[in-house]
């Protein structure tokens, strides 16, 4: 690990434990975090805090220690996470693509 997550690991680790219910929990929830982040997901951060970090392991660990994440058992599958994203940016593209298609009409 470098060294920003140690820092940030031991910053918040208290908080973080205390929404899970183990480390292996907690390590489950980053590392789906990191994975939903690195699939196009929205941060919840401000844009100056994840600008200092590449590391996503450390900005979903940052995300989870703001609160504004739900750590549970009945969130979104997954899978379906990622079908709608895909569907979702399959659509942005085809419209990038109607209106490029649109601009040589005229």
């Amino acid at each position: 690990m470098t060294k920003g997550v140690w820092s940030m690991a031991e910053k918040d680790i208290d908080k973080l434990l205390s929404m899970t219910d183990s480390k292996y929990r907690l390590s489950v929830v980053t590392a789906k975090r990191a994975l939903q982040l690195r699939s196009g997901a929205p941060s919840v951060l401000p844009t100056e805090q994840r600008v200092k970090t590449h590391n996503l392991v450390t900005q979903a660990m940052r995300e989870l220690a703001t609160g504004k994440l739900i750590v549970g058992t009945e969130l979104m599958d997954e899978t379906r996470f990622h079908q709608d994203y895909v569907r979702q940016r399959q659509a942005q593209l085809q419209a990038m693509l109607n209106a490029e298609r649109e601009r040589e009409r005229d």
